[in-house]
């Protein structure tokens, strides 16, 4: 069956990698794009050179940070007879200012969410959250269940509002967007939720034009700050590579039959945070170091006015714990669809080396 899918944030990490493997298995996408005419050839000639077909990419004009952007005539014109929706677009970075944050990450889901419950053809959402909330003990350390809440009689808004005080501002709209992916599940959408890990390179290259998670450690390092591993010996940042994300997007969501379907994408064979930082210093050629300190320290430090010279914002801290995470459900599912994950080390090595050799010159599209 053919595919027409419309897709946000094609331009990010895992948006272009998943459209390459979407359009070479057939589909078509149309994708919004800010600045579209220049961003184009560039985002073109990416995808022909990764196997995509470019042939199958429509983009238009199209701001999410623009109230009601799917009324942007130059968008609506290609949105008959989509069949799934890719909201995978996310505004990524520490100290966000919470109404932009809110506008980009949780208020254009709404609103893709409102226009796929009016549309005949659609087939399924599919939204890409995070890791973290799918954790107990972290939906209890932030007082917010959105699985629960999306069920729940009671009214959201003062609850969020709680979130936001309480947590920065990205991963407040992350789980608000997930929050609202999961009540249009109740009310009858089917929807599929990817929850990735911290996304590195592919393993058999290690390219990724946008690393989210590693390069503060890849900064501290190089500039000695970073003197002690944050955390206990048992935390880590779960890894995950972008070309088993994108094949996984690409094939599981389209044979997803349930109503609402729930992944976790993570590399139970990550090594813990002090192991990854070790490696990373192994690959710069740097000296690790052997000792931790406790979050609740280095956050008070943080706070007390060390974020800019240290280079690490305190609500990256929430990314590192000795949580751990139930990859059950994906893994299942990748055996049916046939994807299997590479050796996450050997990933992490390949992916540090390709930043370090791209630094000089990147340009992402």
């Amino acid at each position: 069956m053919t595919h027409k899918i419309l897709m946000t944030g094609i331009t990010g990490l895992v948006g272009r990698w998943t459209a390459a493997a979407l359009t070479r298995n057939g589909a078509t996408i149309v994708a919004p794009v800010r600045n579209a005419s220049k961003r184009a050839q560039g985002l073109i000639e990416w995808m022909s050179d990764h196997g995509g077909d470019a042939e199958r990419l429509i983009l238009v004009e199209g701001d999410l940070a623009t109230e009601n952007f799917l009324e942007q005539e130059s968008l609506r014109q290609h949105l008959d007879n989509v069949t799934h929706v890719y909201s995978f677009a996310a505004l990524m970075d520490w100290g966000l200012p919470p109404k932009l944050a809110k506008r980009v990450n949780a208020s254009a889901v709404r609103e893709l969410l409102d226009w796929a419950k009016a549309q005949r053809d659609l087939q399924r959402f599919v939204h890409i959250s995070g890791y973290l909330v799918t954790s107990p003990r972290h939906r209890e350390a932030i007082n917010f269940d959105p699985a629960a809440l999306a069920t729940s009689a009671s009214n959201p808004k003062k609850q969020l509002r709680r979130l936001y005080k309480r947590v920065g501002a990205y991963e407040a709209s992350k789980i608000e967007a997930d929050f609202l992916v999961r009540q249009a599940a109740v009310n009858g959408l089917p929807t599929t939720i990817l929850n990735p890990a911290t996304v590195i390179g592919a393993s058999d290259t290690g390219e990724a034009h946008q690393v989210f998670g590693i390069e503060g450690l890849i900064d501290g390092l190089k500039r000695g700050t970073l003197s002690a591993v944050p955390g206990t010996p048992q935390a880590w940042t779960p890894l995950v590579t972008i070309d088993y994300v994108a094949a996984f997007a690409a094939k599981v969501p389209l044979q997803d039959a349930d109503q609402s379907t729930d992944y976790v994408l993570l590399n139970q064979g990550t090594p813990t945070l002090k192991n990854m930082v070790g490696i990373i210093a192994d690959e710069l050629n740097l000296r690790a170091p052997n000792k931790h300190i406790p979050i609740w320290a280095l956050r008070a430090v943080l706070k007390s006015g060390m974020e800019k010279r240290l280079g690490t914002p305190a609500e990256t801290l929430a990314f590192i714990n000795d949580y751990r995470f139930d990859t059950s459900t994906a893994e299942a599912a990748a055996v049916r669809a046939g994807i299997a994950q590479a050796d996450i080390e050997t990933a992490l090595r390949k992916t540090l080396r390709f930043i370090e050799s791209a630094a000089p010159n990147r340009v992402a599209a």
